[in-house]
């Protein structure tokens, strides 16, 4: 299964972020937020909320999504 994910990432002051979209390929999608939380750079907020949306994709999306990086 292929997921789309927006994360957020950077150091760029207090309370202030980036928000990253990368996509991942795993079994179900708590595994898939768990891999994705331990990725550098995503912030590490309470409650786990550096990762504010998930969603599964197509295999065609996430290959394109693939090429962008």
């Amino acid at each position: 299964m292929y997921y789309k994910l927006i994360m957020e990432t950077g150091h760029v002051g207090a309370g202030k972020s980036l928000e990253r979209v990368r996509y991942f390929q795993g079994g179900d999608i708590l595994s898939v937020f768990e891999k994705a939380h331990h990725t550098p750079r995503v912030k590490k907020k309470e409650r786990r909320r550096g990762i504010p949306f998930i969603q599964q994709v197509s295999r065609l999306e996430y290959e394109k999504g693939l090429r962008r990086f």
